[in-house]
Parts: C-alpha cells; sequence; structure tokens
C-alpha cells in the first residue's frame, strides 16, 4: 500500500535539503544524447515510427524528470511537504509529490515527440493527447488523495473516469488477443461492454494496483519501469500502435528518472499523483495496443495485494491492515518482517514472514518478481 512509506505533513520548520544537487554528469549526458538525436531526426530526417521516437521519448522524460526533481525537492521541503520514511529505525523526513515531475516529463516528452513527427512527416495526435489526458485525470485524484486521504473505494471510482478519453478516441478494434492466436471479440453489440466497462475498469485496476503494491524506497518507481519496459517490448513483438508504444517508452523514461531519486535511501516519495498517474497511462498503453492479456501477466505480482484489499476489505479488517502496514517490525541490524497477524495483509510481508530481510533487500526481491513477470510476458507475445 502507497500509505506504508509515507504520509503528507507540513512540518512546522522549513527545512533546506542541504547538499542536494542535480546530478550534473548524469543530466548533461541524457541532455547531450536527447540534442544528438532530435539533430539526427532533422538531418536524416528518421522514421520516428522505426523506434527512434521511442528512444527520444524515453531519453526526454528521463531528462526532464532528473532536471526538476532536485529544485521540486527543495521546494517541497521549505512548504513543508514532507512524509515520514516509515520502514527506517529512525523516521526521517522525505520530500512528498515527487510525482509533478512525472506529470510534466510524460506529456511534455510526447508532446514533443509528436510535434516533431507532424513537422517531418505526419501523424495523427488525438490518441497521443487521449493518453496525456488519462495521465493528467488519473494524477490529480491522486493529488486530492494525496492531501486529503481519500477512502479508497471513492479513489478507484473517481480513477475509473480516467479512461474517458479511450472511450471518446477508442483506437482500433475491441478485440482482446492471446496467445497461439485466440481473440476474445467485442465487435457488434459487445463493443459497448469493452468500452464502457472494461476499459474503466482496467484503467483504474491497474492504477490503483500500482498505488497498493507501492511503499518502500524505489519499489513503485522500480515496478512501474520494469512492467514499461516488459510492455514495450510485448508491443513491438505484437505490431502495436506507434502510440502505445511511445506511451510506453515515455513512462519508462519517467519512472527511470524517479527511480534514481526514489531508490534506496529515498530522497522523494513520488506519492498517489506518481504511482495512480503512471498506473494509469500504462492502462492507457496497454489498451491502445490491445495487448491487454499479457499486461494482465506483467503486473500479476500486484494481484496478491488486490486479493488481500478485497479479502479483508469484506472482513472489515483494512483499518486494521493499514494500520499493520504503517508499523512494520524493524529489527536492530534493519531487518523488517510482519507485525504479529500480519504475514498475508501484503506481498512484502508475505515474504518478510518466510525471511525478514531490508528494505533493499526486499525491493530487490519484489522487483525480480516483476521481471520474471514481464519476461513470462514477452515469452507468452510471441506464442
Amino acid at each position: 500500500m502507497a500509505s506504508q512509506a509515507s504520509s503528507v505533513s507540513v512540518s512546522r520548520e522549513h527545512q533546506g535539503w542541504l547538499g542536494l544537487r542535480t546530478p550534473d554528469p548524469l543530466l548533461v549526458l541524457l541532455s547531450a544524447a536527447t540534442a544528438i538525436l532530435v539533430l539526427l531526426v532533422f538531418a536524416v530526417p528518421l522514421d520516428l515510427a522505426d523506434g527512434s521516437g521511442v528512444v527520444l521519448a524515453t531519453l526526454l522524460a528521463m531528462t526532464i524528470v532528473v532536471a526538476l526533481t532536485p529544485p521540486l525537492i527543495r521546494k517541497m521541503k521549505a512548504g513543508g511537504m514532507v512524509g515520514y520514511d516509515i520502514n527506517k529505525s529512525q523516521k526521517v523526513e522525505v520530500a512528498e509529490l515527487g510525482g509533478i515531475a512525472a506529470v510534466f516529463a510524460f506529456s511534455v516528452s510526447l508532446s514533443l515527440v509528436v510535434g516533431i513527427q507532424k513537422l517531418v512527416g505526419d501523424v495523427a495526435e488525438p490518441p497521443f493527447l487521449a493518453a496525456i489526458s488519462v495521465f493528467f485525470m488519473a494524477a490529480m485524484v491522486g493529488l486530492i488523495d494525496d492531501i486529503s486521504d481519500l477512502p479508497q473505494r471513492l479513489k478507484a471510482v473517481a480513477v475509473a473516469f480516467a479512461a474517458l478519453p479511450l472511450m471518446l478516441v477508442h483506437l482500433g478494434a475491441p478485440i482482446i488477443s492471446f496467445p497461439f492466436g485466440y481473440q476474445w471479440n467485442f465487435t457488434g453489440n459487445w463493443h459497448l461492454w469493452y468500452w464502457l466497462v472494461l476499459v474503466p475498469v482496467g484503467v483504474t485496476g491497474v492504477a490503483n494496483a500500482m498505488n497498493m503494491s507501492a511503499g518502500y524506497n524505489g519499489l513503485e518507481t522500480g515496478q512501474i519501469a520494469v512492467i514499461s519496459a516488459a510492455l514495450l517490448v510485448v508491443g513491438f513483438l505484437r505490431g502495436a500502435t506507434d502510440v502505445s508504444v511511445l506511451v510506453f517508452g515515455a513512462i519508462l523514461g519517467c519512472a527511470l528518472g524517479m527511480y534514481y531519486f526514489n531508490r534506496f535511501p529515498a530522497r522523494i516519495f513520488i506519492g498517489d499523483i506518481g504511482a495512480l498517474g503512471l498506473g494509469a497511462a500504462l492502462a492507457a498503453g496497454v489498451i491502445q495496443a490491445h495487448i491487454e492479456f499479457y499486461g494482465l501477466v506483467a503486473i500479476s505480482p500486484a494481484f496478491f495485494e488486490l486479493a488481500a484489499t478485497v479479502y479483508f476489505g469484506f472482513k472489515g479488517h483494512n483499518g486494521n491492515r493499514k494500520k499493520a502496514c504503517r508499523n512494520p517490525d524493524i529489527g536492530i541490524d534493519g531487518r523488517l518482517s510482519p507485525p504479529r497477524g500480519a504475514s498475508h495483509y501484503t506481498l512484502a510481508y508475505w515474504i518478510l514472514a518466510k525471511r525478514p530481510m531490508k528494505e533493499r533487500s526486499l525491493v530487490h526481491a519484489l522487483l525480480a518478481l516483476y521481471a520474471v513477470a514481464g519476461t513470462i510476458a514477452i515469452a507468452l507475445s510471441v506464442l
């Protein structure tokens, strides 16, 4: 759950983030690579549909995030928008709302790539605008949740409305593809079921899955990076639309850039604004590529959180579950373990119940699970 590692608070003493600077070598390298690729696009010119557009979108998004996050951290710290890293023996204040950088990076990178493509060729922009709108709508729900703590059910319903831009564009036939050539065809009278039910459920499901399975340094950004990379490969292998692979590329760039600052020890939390926004964008890319089955496989480790939320919700124990997730047992050596009776509350707690470990090792274990799931999705996509 996203609340495991943070809760926004307003501190009385506005403390600066001393010593934090933009990582100049990394920023210069990303900026130079992006500039060279842009020049090549205009000089050759390259066809952005051949893969160079994805590289450009990824580099642009990563560069923007790396450039914006350090000043954003300073602003959040100065404004008292901080959360407490509860998975440390000493409660450390960490800047919040890092997802703001991802909001700008995703929209600007996609807009620039599409704009360049329109200058050197031709491209239909409505699907890209739909993906950006999905991100923004879900991110705004996340922002409200970050500052007011929305009930989980209300948040799920609200994020479902972020699917409206996809319904307006309705790119491609409503067909879900499976391995070995099988398909689930929703054409005819069934297309309303696909666009009015499955698409909103998919958007809010993926967005909230990314949010609920977060809570440790580097986990939410790392898992989104792994999933988007896997789906990017699946999209290429399945001959997905240009818009979907560009969306995955932009998400990958945002996630990698945010991971640099969110990894252990975290300097900023992305908040629900980032987790819900990036998760909804993932769903948008999956739906526009019509690779829904492979998307479900790639995010399958998050199903544990979904099942636990539903099960303990019916039993009326989600309040205790949320409290337990905010109060892990921390050993003298920094190893984490679940409180008594909480071993099945989350996937992380289930793993920790088997073997207590430090936060960095736990995150690596969870990301390895997502990497395995992504590899399986890629393997199934070629069958």
